[in-house]
């Protein structure tokens, strides 16, 4: 397999992976201050894309224009993709989410399902059913080689404009006033009240930030393929939540480590032999190995309580994870009488379902080194890798530690 062909899916992963990134932000930052997710967000996605195609054509965009003109009707559609998204997003809050604050987990969680589709229907009400699709630019086309690989533009500026997105989304959290209005709320809602934050702007300035990262998402997409159908929203949505989750949901550079996993991982899965695949799935099992051996069990040996701890009960809890085919389902198949030990194993035992799960299928990869996957199973891709890596670590990558009761 050439450089020049790695090289290559690297910066699709990347360029994936960055637009999942936009998406998932806006998952993220209101679980993180409402504990609730908006399902209707992918369709906010769509959106930005579509506006930004139609202002495209409504302004005749053509590569015989001059570069200014073309530069202004690109400048035109991302103000568009942006401020449409950032109008919907207050609106939904203001008169969906809103008036059902504080009530049962399920109730806004279904008034979010019921947005999502109103507004994927809406989509089609407004600008048909058919995708829409956009002239073919230089810009869409152009490419530079850099040591003799041949790069897509469109696709460095993506990363680029993401990065500095991104950035610029965790100052505005970590340094602004608002964004210390937003991690109080988020903390404790109440008590954010109590010391003078208008918890209602905060939260819709959340949605409305959120809204706006969709809407450029959008825009990059049409871009970048050149096309967008009407419920794109919800694939592009669910793989977003599916990032957010993995990333560790609430947590802002957890979204981005997710959405950068699973857009490599996607990309990785449909573009390379099984063979090459097979020697990340080795380093994950080499991983797996190492949290099951060392990693999780010096963190037990920490909750022992001082009058149990003996060199013996040391020794049997180690070996629960250390030798689990054994000491682990043993102690799990046996009458509880500590709670610690028993808790232990059925962990050690899930642990080691995962390292068994990633030798089979490394093995598996290295016995049809010359098979490719088709892209038809890239939703399968990211269910396996979100699986797995909450199967190491509930919490996601980023997320923080649960701790087990015992």
């Amino acid at each position: 397999m050439s450089l020049d062909h790695i090289v290559s899916v690297t910066i699709g992963g990347l360029t994936v992976g960055m637009i999942y990134a936009l998406i998932a932000l806006g998952y993220t930052m209101v679980y993180g201050v409402l504990k609730f997710i908006n399902f209707a967000h992918g369709e906010v996605f769509t959106i930005g894309g579509y506006v930004a195609a139609f202002t495209l054509l409504t302004l005749g965009v053509n590569d015989g224009m001059s570069a200014l003109a073309v530069a202004g009707c690109l400048l035109a559609a991302v103000v568009a993709s942006v401020l449409v998204p950032m109008a919907i997003g207050f609106l939904v809050e203001r008169i969906a989410y809103r008036p059902l604050r504080g009530r049962a987990r399920i109730i806004p969680l279904l008034s979010a399902i019921g947005v999502s589709i109103v507004m994927q229907q809406s989509i089609i009400l407004v600008f048909g059913s058919k995708p829409v699709t956009i002239p073919t630019l230089a810009l869409s086309s152009a490419s530079i080689v850099v040591g003799g690989i041949r790069i897509r533009v469109l696709a460095l500026i993506i990363i680029v404009v993401s990065a500095v997105l991104m950035a610029g989304l965790t100052y505005l959290v970590k340094s602004t006033r608002i964004g210390k209005a937003m991690r109080a709320t988020s903390q404790d809602m109440e008590a954010a009240e109590m010391m003078g934050i208008d918890t209602n702007k905060t939260i819709a300035f959340t949605f409305i930030v959120g809204s706006a990262l969709a809407g450029i998402g959008g825009f990059l997409v049409i871009m970048y393929y050149g096309s967008l159908k009407f419920d794109a929203g919800f694939l592009y949505g669910l793989k977003a939540f599916t990032a957010a989750v993995l990333g560790g949901i609430g947590n802002i550079p957890g979204a981005v480590v997710g959405a950068l996993v699973l857009g490599m991982t996607e990309t990785y899965g449909v573009s390379v032999d099984l063979g090459f695949l097979a020697w990340f799935v080795v380093a994950g099992l080499v991983l797996g190995l190492y949290v099951q051996m060392v990693r999780i069990p010096r963190r037990r040996l920490q909750h022992i309580a001082e009058d149990r701890r003996t060199p013996e009960y040391e020794r049997n809890l180690l070996n629960v994870y250390r030798l689990t085919p054994y000491h682990g389902v043993k102690t799990l198949l046996a009458e509880r009488t500590d709670a610690l030990l028993s808790v232990s194993a059925e962990h050690a035992v899930r642990l080691m379902a995962g390292n068994i799960f990633l030798a089979v299928v490394a093995a598996v990869m290295f016995v049809n080194a010359n098979v490719r996957i088709d892209t038809r199973w890239q939703p399968v891709i990211a269910f396996v890798v979100l699986m797995v890596i909450l199967m190491f670590r509930p919490s996601g990558i980023l997320g923080e530690a649960i701790t087990e009761k015992v």
